[in-house]
């Protein structure tokens, strides 16, 4: 048993204080589909030949420094949620934990120890004062660091996230030119509503089930690409392609068929699809999630379809409609009806996200990009994660999260992709 030790805990709050006009941080639409306990785990690594050249106790200050600097540009993260629309940007501060590993960092990582890597994460529950952000450092006996990262999920989402890490890294190691501030307009474009009862929704589902990390080639993936790109002359996108995969998956492992239909959400990123579009830099959820429904008797072309159609949806013409004042009701009665299927053991749902293409690869806090990026355990099964493989160009690594997850290693084999254990 690998044992984590934690030896230093403070609160870091932004270098310059908030002004007075920027105290309360409005939430829009979007926010709202996230509760405060949600949280996004993410965790860079870097090796004992990236960090040989820099002293631990330096490696701290610099993070903490530069972090303190981001967060002035990035204020919402230091403040607590004020009430069900809002957060109070009084300048509390993160959580900033370092901590001390008994294990080498290859042997955590390759192949990866799901159970480990959760305690690179640090909490962020309701006990801990409420934080909106904490961040640990984590060094491990053969020199490398860990550096894992948990937001509230109802403030940022992955894009802004990365974002915010881009910037940090930045000012770390001292490139001014890369720091671009970001832009809150998504609570004036997008008001929050009424609630919709999502949190007690959410809290009915508990966690259950293992995450493990499976890995899609790129060479099985623009192979997989050509076969239903011949059957269906469409070619999908190696995330519709994945998703698809994974989704035919777990309707198999469940035996679903034509009486028992899956649930997909999959979430769209609006900030380039509304008329005009929102700046790529633009902070906070910029993302709504489509629902998708399936059987187990659709063949991956089809299931792409579903996928691809659900993505066309999203236009700025229905993003007008959101933005609307009678759109209220159309929400409160649509989203009741997906958190009753969310609950519903005898329906098949799965949440499936896609970081790919956002910059975490390239996060060099002046000692280097990372040998590896990885998120952790989510706290809700049913969860797929996809992000870009840093091994292997055009592959992507996909962290599953269900009950009986081991039945995906039996269908992984069978289709000749890796399991990664």
């Amino acid at each position: 048993m690998v044992k984590m030790e934690i030896i230093s805990k403070e609160s870091i709050k932004p270098s310059s204080p908030t002004p007075d006009n920027l105290r309360t941080f409005g939430l829009c639409l979007f926010d709202q589909f996230f509760p405060p306990f949600f949280s996004i785990p993410l965790i860079f690594y870097y090796s004992h030949e990236s960090t040989s050249h820099v002293e631990q106790a330096d490696i701290s200050s610099l993070l903490k420094r530069s972090l303190s600097d981001a967060l002035s540009l990035y204020y919402p993260f230091a403040g607590r949620m004020k009430d069900a629309s809002s957060v109070h940007c009084d300048d509390q501060g993160v959580d900033f934990l370092e901590a001390r590993v008994d294990t080498r960092l290859s042997e955590a990582i390759e192949p990866p120890k799901v159970e480990l890597l959760n305690q690179l994460v640090p909490s962020r529950s309701e006990e801990g004062g409420g934080v909106l952000l904490a961040i640990q450092l984590s060094y491990f006996i053969c020199g490398g660091i860990a550096i894992g990262m948990s937001i509230c999920h109802t403030v940022a989402d992955g894009c802004a996230f990365s974002m915010f890490v881009k910037a940090w890294a930045a000012m770390a190691r001292g490139d001014a030119n890369m720091v671009v501030a970001p832009s809150f307009a998504t609570s004036s474009l997008f008001p929050p509503r009424d609630s919709f009862g999502l949190q007690t929704s959410y809290e009915s589902s508990k966690y259950s089930g293992e995450t493990r990390r499976f890995r899609f080639s790129s060479s099985k993936i623009a192979a997989l690409r050509d076969e239903v790109g011949a059957r269906t002359a469409v070619q999908p996108t190696r995330v519709q392609l994945v998703t698809a995969v994974i989704w035919k998956w777990a309707m198999a492992r469940k035996g679903c068929d034509r009486c028992l239909p899956s649930f997909v959400w999959y979430p769209v990123n609006v900030r380039g699809r509304i008329n005009p579009p929102l700046s790529e830099n633009t902070f906070g959820n910029a993302i709504w999630r489509e629902k998708m429904s399936g059987n187990g008797e659709m063949d991956l072309g089809e299931l792409v379809s579903k996928i691809r159609e659900a993505v066309r949806k999203i236009d700025s013409e229905y993003l007008e409609e959101l933005q609307g004042e009678n759109v209220n009701e159309k929400l409160v009665r649509d989203t009741k009806k997906v958190m009753e299927l969310f609950v519903d053991n005898e329906v098949d749902y799965f949440l499936i996200t896609s970081w790919c293409r956002f910059p975490f690869h390239e996060s060099d806090f002046g000692w280097g990009k990372p040998v590896w990026v990885s998120t952790a355990s989510w706290g809700f099964s049913n969860m797929v994660v996809l992000i870009d493989s840093m091994s292997d160009i055009g592959g992507i690594e996909a962290w599953i999260t269900m009950d009986e997850v081991e039945k995906f290693e039996d269908e992984a084999q069978l289709l000749a992709f890796d399991s990664g254990t």
